[in-house]
């Protein structure tokens, strides 16, 4: 397991999606402002989004990790999505997406930073992977704080597969997926 089922920061509680997260989180996937940077802009119907929903939760149970819902402790409220999704190379990928009122108070870095420092202190070979639109507004913030800050570097810049925006990847390797790595060769 990369992650567990819940995790708590000072701020936020992250947890696998449930099915009344749905009206916040449809009200997310149908802002085109919220979806603009993160590489897609196809708005989800209620039912598309319900359905990702209950994959993440089925995700987690194959793979153990999964994207969580980001939930701010004080109040309760649903912020968005933060957590890992397998990649177009099957390997786990940082990914997050808040609700724009939720923007610029660093709930995205807090959340993805829990996230990764639990994968990262997992047991065995681990890659993550990560990727920012490469125009994205927050790009300087997001690589410092949250891909540099977690030891990943960056890989290349390339046109995303579904989308063909230009985006910047990222890659982080334990010590153990290296000498893995070694081994194969």
């Amino acid at each position: 397991m990369l992650t567990p089922r819940r995790m708590t920061t000072e701020r936020l509680l992250l947890r696998l999606p449930e099915d009344s997260d749905l009206d916040p989180l449809a009200a997310l996937y149908n802002d085109p402002g919220a979806l603009k940077n993160i590489g897609t802009e196809a708005h989800w119907s209620r039912e598309q989004t319900l359905r990702i929903l209950r994959e993440s939760a089925a995700e987690y149970e194959r793979r153990g990790y999964a994207m969580y819902t980001v939930v701010r402790r004080s109040d309760g409220a649903v912020l968005g999505l933060c957590g890992l999704c397998p990649d177009e190379d099957d390997l786990p990928e940082i990914a997050g997406v808040l609700i724009r009122r939720h923007w610029g108070r660093g709930y995205c870095r807090e959340a993805a930073a829990a996230v990764l420092t639990r994968a990262q202190a997992g047991p065995g070979p681990v890659t993550l992977t990560g990727h920012v639109e490469a125009d994205h507004p927050a790009l300087d913030y997001v690589e410092r704080t949250v891909m540099y800050a977690h030891g990943f570097v960056f890989e290349k810049e390339a046109p995303f597969p579904y989308s063909g925006k230009l985006m910047r990847y990222y890659r982080w390797s334990s010590p153990a997926a290296g000498a893995e790595t070694e081994q194969r060769r």
